[in-house]
């Protein structure tokens, strides 16, 4: 057992230990580090300036397949959606894109404060999915310099709907025979979808078309359903 010690506790992480939660000395919580380590600690004190406990022993965390989403940016809430239940499915990454069918436009400082936003989002989702890590949210992309965005990425996915006879993703993925720790990005359009220039610049670029399906989605469905099919490919949620 651990010496007792002051836990290193943001203002709003102190606030949703005690007054949302109401956790109190003998609880017992997961803690996470920014190096992404986790331990079991005893809380020892619980007041208003600060928390303290008693590390009882890591935790092994979960192997999460790295799977990034580029999302095309959508109207009102749907974005702050879209980040929420990603982070709450596992994606490790989170690119928000401009393309020429956003309805959105943001300038620079707009898309600094809506980033900004998304983390802290992407941060309360992670609390409440209990996960070890929390997805990045990159800056804002556009399509001429989306693979310099994704660079670290085995494969890039687009998920196009006018793609005729494009394979699904979990074949693809498959097919790609990837390293247990290789990143997968996934690429999905705002409400408009993709222009067919797009596409072919980021196919020319070695992206790889694929379909969702027969259905038409929308765009914040599809960004949602888009990871949880990776994931699974990836060994995710319970897949092979």
């Amino acid at each position: 057992m651990g010496a007792e010690g002051a836990l290193a506790l943001s203002a709003e992480d102190l606030h949703h230990l005690r007054d949302v939660l109401r956790l109190a000395p003998g609880d017992e919580i997961v803690a996470v580090g920014a190096d992404g380590a986790a331990a079991l600690v005893r809380l020892t004190a619980v007041g208003a300036e600060g928390a303290s406990g008693v590390a009882l022993g890591n935790v092994d965390a979960p192997r999460i397949p790295r799977v990034w989403l580029v999302q095309g940016l959508a109207k009102g809430e749907k974005m702050d959606l879209v980040v929420r239940m990603a982070t709450e499915l596992g994606c490790e990454r989170i690119v928000p894109l401009m393309t020429s069918r956003s309805v959105v436009r943001l300038d620079a400082g707009k898309a600094a404060a809506r980033v900004d936003r998304w983390e802290r989002i992407a941060a309360g989702a992670a609390k409440q999915a209990q996960l070890t890590r929390v997805p990045e949210v990159a800056a804002l992309a556009d399509v001429s310099g989306l693979m310099g965005a994704v660079a670290g990425a085995a494969l890039v996915l687009v998920a196009w709907e006018d793609a005729a006879g494009a394979p699904g993703i979990a074949a693809t993925i498959t097919d790609a025979a990837l390293s247990a720790d290789a990143a997968v990005a996934i690429v999905v359009g705002p409400e408009g979808g993709f222009a067919a220039e797009e596409v072919s610049v980021l196919v020319a670029q070695g992206a790889q078309v694929v379909s969702l399906g027969d259905t038409v989605l929308r765009t914040e469905t599809a960004g949602v359903v888009a990871t949880a099919l990776a994931l699974a490919a990836r060994g995710g949620l319970g897949g092979a």
